[in-house]
């Protein structure tokens, strides 16, 4: 791409850094009794203090809600280290959701003496700052210096992006992966290739305990292998790359065999997202996207269904299998409309969604709604431009764009949260900075004509 500049990157990325520290810390600071997501995180507290006691992948569900029902009324963030262990353990085992969170709160919480929700806030802070500088890397190597600087500084300033990292919560964990990928594969060379799969074998394995929709990850590594090396080697690295998966996942397999008696390798709610993702939209059923709407609804199919059991799942895949077969046109329409809104984030849900549903973060609160969806419009076109602008090295385009195809195509059928676009969207400001740098390389060589 010789009509993009080089500049000396050293100083500029250090402060880049450093902006992208500060931004971090001073959201963990002013954010950090944001309750957003909290049944969720609060969820994995609960797992981490009944692994502590011995219990491993078990929740109180009565004394987890009494918890979210307190920090919710005091609006604010409770440590657990503060907050009154049950009088009565009723405990059952974690089925609809993944333990590895909970896990890996429990290792600090042992590490440091204290269930404290700092800790891995501030360690998550830390590895959203590494990720900014996979991220120059990554535009250096691929395209770049000037282009990992601005994709850099994007990424430093993307306020979803921090307030997901600031928040105890798994899903910056799937960003750190995707990141974490193609900064490996944009690295690859043939005498260490095999350590750098195994690397993302070991990674994937290890988030995928944490959020298991990341488990076909794996496999649209594999086929981008055998796309970009010759099969030999694809089939080396990918032995290793799923040797490395299975060395870290596979034990959730057994976990889940053993508890429920079926192999399971994802979590137990595959059909009530699916219902979740046809509530966010008009739909002939009028359901919204809501779990309890979802479980009523579940219960009108078959009376004796429980939630977040295999009979709940089961009466929701027959009833989504026979709409899916009477309704193909509807449900291709929503498919095409999830689509949009990985592209148009903001724009795609005003236009196609029942209601515009966003995290009440601070971006949505400091900046007005036809502000959002100018500049949604705006990084949405650069980041088209972008792969048009790449279009020939098509190789090296579809290492940037793979954790953003993988989710796109795995999760436009079923349903879509903004934390899932977030997690991908270091590809759009990469695609977009690619366009941006074109545009001006063409204004320093209009300038220099006149």
């Amino acid at each position: 791409m010789k009509f993009i500049p080089s500049t000396q990157p050293q100083r500029l990325l250090l402060g880049i850094l450093l902006l992208a520290a500060g931004l971090r810390g001073g959201f963990l600071y002013y954010n950090w009794n944001n309750l957003d997501l909290a049944p969720s995180f609060l969820l994995h507290a609960e797992v981490a203090r009944n692994i502590l006691n011995g219990h491993w992948f078990e929740k109180n569900q009565s004394y987890l809600q009494q918890y979210i029902n307190d920090c919710q009324g005091a609006g604010r963030l409770i440590d657990l280290e503060d907050y009154p262990p049950p009088q009565q353990e009723e405990l059952v085992p974690l089925y609809n959701d993944e333990g590895g969170y909970g896990l890996f709160l429990a290792i600090l919480w042992k590490m440091f003496g204290g269930n404290r929700w700092w800790y891995a806030r501030v360690i998550q802070v830390i590895i959203d700052v590494v990720m900014c500088w996979l991220i120059f890397r990554i535009g250096h190597k691929v395209f770049n210096q000037r282009v990992g600087l601005l994709a850099a500084f994007l990424y430093a300033c993307f306020i979803p992006g921090i307030e997901m990292a600031v928040r105890p919560h798994r899903d910056i964990w799937v960003t750190f992966l995707f990141i974490f990928s193609v900064y490996q594969l944009a690295s690859l060379k043939q005498e260490q290739g095999w350590r750098r799969f195994l690397l993302i074998g070991l990674a994937a394995g290890v988030v995928a305990w944490m959020r298991s929709t990341v488990v076909p990850f794996v496999f649209f590594l594999v086929v981008l292998l055998f796309v970009l090396q010759p099969w030999k080697i694809a089939v080396r690295y990918s032995f290793v790359l799923l040797a490395g998966f299975a060395l870290i996942f596979s034990s959730l397999i057994v976990r889940n065999y053993v508890v429920f008696d079926r192999l399971m390798a994802t979590r137990g709610a595959f059909w009530h997202s699916f219902w979740a993702g046809v509530g966010q939209m008009p739909n002939p059923y009028g359901l919204r996207e809501d779990d309890e709407e979802i479980a009523k609804f579940a219960s009108r199919l078959d009376s004796t269904v429980q939630f977040e059991t295999e009979g709940y799942e089961r009466a929701l895949k027959e009833e989504a299998l026979s709409f899916v077969s009477r309704d193909p046109v509807w449900y291709v329409a929503s498919v095409a409309k999830r689509a949009t809104v990985f592209v148009f984030p903001k724009i795609g849900r005003a236009v196609f969604f029942r209601e515009t549903q966003h995290v009440s973060g601070m971006l949505n609160k400091s900046l007005s709604t036809a502000v959002l969806l100018v500049v949604d419009g705006i990084l949405g076109g650069l980041f088209l431009f972008g792969i048009w602008l790449t279009r020939k090295r098509w190789k090296e385009l579809l290492v940037v764009m793979l954790p953003f195809l993988y989710t796109l195509f795995t999760l436009a059928p079923f349903y879509v949260a903004g934390r899932n676009i977030a997690n991908v969207y270091f590809v759009v400001l990469m695609s977009a900075s690619v366009s941006l740098t074109y545009f001006w390389g063409l204004y320093r060589q209009e300038q220099a004509v006149n």
